[in-house]
């Protein structure tokens, strides 16, 4: 038996050597992964702010509340008191009591306010954690489209969020530590921390004040006018910036309006109708072809190719200068401008004018999931005709708007940009911007201006006027494709153009989609005065001093075709 006990001891001693003093190292690896603990630090998630630094979306902490179903003490009175307090349904609440398990949610990023109060009810098993949430200052609809949002886990979904997710998000950190086991931290164990970067702050283009503008005046006329929905766009004419890209949809069943969950300035295509027909004749004067006072006898009716076309208005026809077909947006003057043009010079004009293209600034995407439009290669049969007046391509209201900025900008296309930069470390650090493309001549955006001045005194955008100053621009009411033709009854009406005219400062888009009445005369025009009006107060633009455009309120532009 002594011998027995002898060895034992032995036995162990030598394993205690073995393991504490000849093969150390070795249990000492297997040892610490079962000691350490790692745990990941979440980074703060940068903020979206406006032109002048103002916040637009910013993450903050926010209370988590949830229970230890295993710890309530009396079920009923807890799921009582938690809905009284939070609002959530009592039933449940009660239902997640009596599945049983260890945790369950009630409510995710609450206000401060509630979880103050559950805290105050002091209920066993309820616990009030923090979480980051992302909070939208000027209220959940503004700019919603073009910001996007994030899940309630802080994954980014759509918009500028996902856009720049990478430079928002930051860089995770990592700490990790010895435990004993009962979980407690070792004080004379292994430390290591490797800190969170924080997410750089996204610093738009976009002026806050006129952001909000354009989408106030834009629901109270998409309701006004019984529209699906429409589209307001302003953009700093010099620089090509976007200071507001509003969207708007109304439901269908009530007729309010709010704003859009996406983009619909980028992402959406119609084909634009009359707005086209400066480009028609912007290709001519370009070419030398046409000069604005070359007159012309323009036919009630015009066969091209297979197809015979009506010109549906009086003050569209007979003997006609360049520029009087673009003030009475005729579409027959157009279709024989555009015969002179031919295809493949309109075709390489629209191309740079960035019509089938992204308008970032290196030819990508400028936001998630942006459509590029489309321009056909090749033109068969009527398509230089009814390209030539603006059906047969699908453009997005922000090339559109680019499109006429290029004309109020002396012929250079600008690219049209959302972001100025960052602030990194509390300094904003701008982002540099392309430079511009000639696309025509001073002087032939000059003769362009001119026509398109013209068609707000003279022509089918009366109602687009704005007291002080000059205004040029365009309307354009284009039938909608359906299948096997267009539409009889819905339409897109838009106005675009630019003021002052003889040195724009703003140039800006309206859309509204199958409006009532729905001729962009009498709809659009309005609205491009309205938003101009507030914008050019709310960006302290100096009136030029010109004479108010009389407005015969008589006649609300109707002699015009889409």
């Amino acid at each position: 038996m002594l011998v027995v006990l002898v060895l034992a001891v032995v036995v162990v001693g030598w394993r205690l050597v073995h393991i504490q003093v000849l093969d150390r190292e070795t249990y000492t690896q297997w040892g610490t992964p079962q000691r350490l603990t790692e745990v990941e630090l979440d980074a703060n998630r940068g903020a979206i702010l406006d032109r002048g630094l103002q916040t637009l979306a910013v993450s903050d902490e926010r209370p988590t509340i949830w229970l230890d179903p295993k710890l309530v003490v009396d079920p009923a009175a807890t799921a009582n008191a938690l809905a009284t307090v939070t609002g959530i349904d009592e039933r449940s609440i009660l239902d997640k009591i009596e599945r049983g398990g260890r945790f369950a949610y009630i409510v995710r990023q609450t206000d401060p306010e509630i979880g103050e109060a559950v805290l105050a009810l002091g209920l066993a098993g309820v616990v009030v954690d923090s979480e980051a949430a992302r909070l939208l200052p000027n209220g959940d609809y503004f700019a919603r489209g073009m910001l996007g949002r994030l899940d309630v886990d802080h994954v980014a979904l759509t918009g500028l969020e996902l856009q720049y997710d990478d430079l928002l998000r930051g860089q995770t950190g990592w700490e990790s530590y010895e435990r004993g086991r009962d979980g407690t931290l070792l004080p004379t164990g292994e430390h290591s921390l490797q800190a969170a970067t924080q997410g750089k702050d996204l610093v738009l283009t976009v002026h806050r004040e006129t952001q909000f503008l354009a989408e106030q005046i834009l629901v109270e006329q998409v309701e006004n006018t019984a529209a699906k929905g429409g589209v307001a766009i302003v953009l700093r004419s010099g620089t090509g910036e976007v200071l507001a890209s509003a969207a708007v949809s109304a439901d269908p069943e009530s007729g309010r309006a709010r704003p859009a969950a996406y983009n619909m300035a980028y992402l959406d295509t119609y084909e634009p109708g009359s707005v086209n027909k400066i480009f028609t004749v912007s290709a001519a004067l370009e070419a030398g072809l046409v000069r604005p006072d070359m007159e012309f006898y323009v036919p009630e009716q015009y066969e091209y190719a297979d197809k015979v076309f009506l010109e549906p208005f009086s003050k569209g026809r007979g003997e006609l200068t360049v520029e009087q077909v673009v003030a009475r947006s005729s579409n027959i003057g157009t279709i024989m401008i555009a015969e002179m043009v031919g295809p493949e010079r309109m075709r390489d004009h629209l191309w740079d004018l960035g019509f089938g293209r992204f308008t970032g600034m290196d030819g990508s995407a400028t936001v998630p999931d942006e459509s590029a439009g489309l321009i056909p290669d090749t033109f068969f049969g009527t398509e230089l005709a009814t390209i030539a007046f603006g059906q047969g391509v699908a453009l997005t209201p922000m090339q559109v708007a680019a499109a006429y900025n290029t004309v109020a900008n002396g012929g250079v296309y600008l690219a049209p940009t959302l972001v100025r930069g960052v602030v990194d470390e509390g300094e904003l650090q701008t982002w540099p911007v392309a430079p511009g493309r000639r696309v025509m001549s001073d002087e032939t955006a000059g003769q362009i201006t001119e026509m398109l001045t013209l068609v707000v005194s003279e022509g089918t955008g009366r109602l687009a006027s704005v007291e002080g100053f000059t205004v040029a621009g365009k309307t354009g009411t284009a039938q909608k494709p359906v299948l096997g033709g267009y539409s009889e009854t819905d339409y897109m009406s838009t106005f675009v153009g630019f003021v002052p005219a003889q040195d724009p400062e703003l140039t800006i888009l309206v859309l509204l989609d199958t409006a009532t009445p729905h001729l962009a005369g009498e709809v659009a025009a309005p609205l491009f005065a309205e938003l101009a009006d507030y914008a050019l107060q709310t960006l302290r633009v100096a009136p030029t001093q010109a004479e108010p455009v009389p407005v015969d309120s008589t006649s609300t532009g109707t002699d015009e075709e889409g």
